[in-house]
């Protein structure tokens, strides 16, 4: 003789508060996700679930399987367990969901959605998407390619040591730029070096910036070219592999301007040639002459002093109204 208890669906449970001791049988239990069995207390809407559901495992000295591969849940997304304090975790599919608060650990694989927080360690492979400072604002325009609203680039400790650091911005095409710009309409773009000295001052001979132009053959750098700033003056310099940079052209800030001249004094006239200037000989008068403009005439063609080929050349300067012979 068979003993029938009461049953129903799991709705029509939860509409009844079962009596002390009787028993309910859930004939839905698997689709509503429930134990299939509850027991009435007389209080309680529904009764109390007998099984699994309502069990303490504690002190399990052995694995816990399941008896199907990939095919039971544990927990469901209306019933979830609290909390679930692991030693090691393996996920073999996916992890579907979000994470709210701290992941230590690495993660081997593709992460696809929003991270919001700090990210301690290295990142290897590809970051898809935009990057946001802390007050929202975009850095880094993922789909469009642009870096913007950046305040400082702080290049740390890299390959090299002190002044052989060398950090680099390339271009992928012989026809591709490095442009610096302003986002201001009719406003130009500002490039500036600046050196920092904390105690003391920086003396004015010294270099605050410079510009190098290299070449890269084998392997190997080679520095030919340079432009250097001080407070004092603004130096350029070509290196022609026999004297270095030694050979120079200078702009002292008082304005005046010499050739290879000692850049650690003020050069003793507004142009300075340290070395041999030369004037081609021109074969006309200059098309609007000032005062004190000297030129070399070339005795035939142009012979303002009249002096019939002897010397041819010589040099002539202007006095105001005329071309005067300076030998």
């Amino acid at each position: 003789m068979a003993l029938q208890l009461r049953r129903g669906t799991n709705a029509e449970r939860g509409a009844i508060t079962p009596a002390l001791g009787e028993l309910v049988y859930v004939t839905d239990y698997s689709t509503a996700g429930v134990a299939p069995l509850f027991i009435g207390d007389g209080a309680t809407v529904g009764g109390n679930p007998v099984g699994a559901s309502s069990l303490s495992f504690t002190g399990i000295a052995g694995n816990v399987t399941p008896d199907q591969d990939s095919t039971r849940d544990l927990g469901t997304t209306g019933d979830r367990w609290a909390n679930a304090f692991i030693d090691d975790i393996t996920v073999t599919n996916t992890v579907t969901g979000n994470v709210t608060g701290d992941l230590t650990g690495n993660v081997t694989g593709n992460v696809t959605g929003n991270v919001t927080g700090t990210v301690t360690g290295s990142t290897v492979g590809h970051v898809v998407g935009s990057v946001f400072g802390d007050d929202s604002t975009q850095l880094i325009d993922g789909d469009n390619k642009n870096i913007s609203n950046i305040n400082n680039i702080n290049f740390n400790t890299g390959p090299g040591t002190g002044l052989s650091e060398v950090y680099e911005i390339k271009v992928d095409s012989a026809t591709n730029q490095v442009r610096i710009g302003h986002n201001t309409d009719d406003e130009f773009g500002r490039l500036t070096f600046t050196r920092v000295k904390a105690v003391g001052t920086i003396p004015v001979n010294e270099s605050v910036g410079r510009v190098l132009w290299t070449k890269t053959e084998g392997g190997a750098d080679t520095n030919f070219g340079v432009i250097t700033c001080s407070q004092n003056q603004m130096v350029f310099s070509v290196d022609d592999g026999v004297h270095g940079f030694s050979k120079v052209l200078r702009v002292h800030k008082s304005g005046k301007v010499d050739v290879n001249g000692d850049l650690n004094v003020e050069p003793a006239a507004d142009f300075l040639v340290n070395g041999v200037a030369l004037l081609t000989p021109q074969t006309g008068a200059p098309a609007s002459p000032t005062v004190g403009m000297i030129a070399v005439a070339d005795g035939s063609t142009w012979d303002p002093a009249s002096k019939g080929g002897t010397p041819n050349p010589y040099p002539a300067f202007y006095d105001g109204t005329a071309w005067v012979s300076m030998t």
